[in-house]
């Protein structure tokens, strides 16, 4: 849906992957109003309340993707024989398979972190709401960035970026500077997303954009489910949430200088769209 969206106006592709992707961060900030005052309110076993709650919110907010209607341009070729090779991308895979695993995470043990500072309800959303109002400054952060066809050099800029927020807590505990931490990686995290699909658009024709971003999220899918389990595991055998945000840094770092690796794909040396 991003790449069709971006296709049909494409001098303003790069943005509009940025703007599509920034729209999580909506439920990012609604979660981050709703869910700690929530949980103070009603106490220990209220979490049921603020599921209902963000599903019917979610609902909601899903009514008008029936109302629009997207027309696509893109016309895939019946006598093209371009297939999809994990092969020449494994290193950008991995890269993304790292982002995964590192950025949830930083997102599941850093709300527990602010809490054991001593931060009650107010400071855990002032803190979430902040990672999902920066993701609104993704589209006009990043469309520069994202514009680069060098492989996955984008990726490997915004991943850096979302490692460097990862990493800010270490350095200080402070609301002020995890109020920064934040902010540095809510303005990343989504747009490393959108980096992989213009990647997408560079490398390979349209006819083949659905497989390859099959993969890529197949990656990211596997990463995001087995960070957690892992890093939850260290944390619990070193006895210190603060392990959990060193790994979450490194794996994010380790994923930019594996995405850095990544070369334009040879067999998709033609203009995009």
């Amino acid at each position: 849906l991003a790449a069709t969206i971006a296709q049909l106006r494409p001098e303003r592709a790069n943005f509009l992957l940025s703007l599509f992707y920034a729209g999580p961060g909506i439920g990012i900030l609604a979660s981050g109003l709703i869910a700690p005052f929530t949980l103070q309110y009603f106490g220990p076993g209220s979490w049921w309340i603020v599921w209902w709650a963000l599903t019917l919110l979610s609902v909601a907010m899903t009514i008008p993707l029936f109302l629009i209607r997207i027309e696509s341009s893109v016309r895939f070729s019946e006598g093209s024989h371009v297939s999809f090779a994990i092969l020449p991308v494994l290193i950008y895979l991995a890269g993304y398979f790292l982002f995964g695993a590192g950025y949830i995470a930083y997102m599941t043990f850093m709300i527990a972190y602010v809490r054991d500072g001593g931060g009650g309800a107010a400071a855990q959303a002032a803190f979430w709401s902040l990672i999902g109002l920066s993701a609104f400054v993704t589209p006009w952060a990043w469309r520069g960035v994202l514009a680069l066809d060098r492989g996955g050099l984008a990726t490997a800029i915004i991943l850096g970026t979302n490692a460097l927020g990862a990493a800010l807590p270490m350095l200080g505990h402070s609301p002020a500077w995890l109020a920064v931490s934040a902010v540095v990686f809510g303005v990343a995290f989504f747009a490393v997303v959108g980096s992989t699909t213009a990647f997408v658009r560079f490398n390979y024709p349209p006819e083949v954009w659905p497989t390859a971003i099959a993969a890529m999220t197949i990656s990211f899918g596997v990463g995001q489910t087995l960070g957690p389990i892992v890093v939850g595991a260290i944390t619990d055998a070193l006895g210190s949430l603060s392990y959990a945000l060193n790994v979450s840094a490194a794996l994010l770092a380790l994923g930019a200088v594996a995405a850095l690796c990544q070369r334009k794909v040879g067999a998709a040396k033609q203009s995009v769209p």
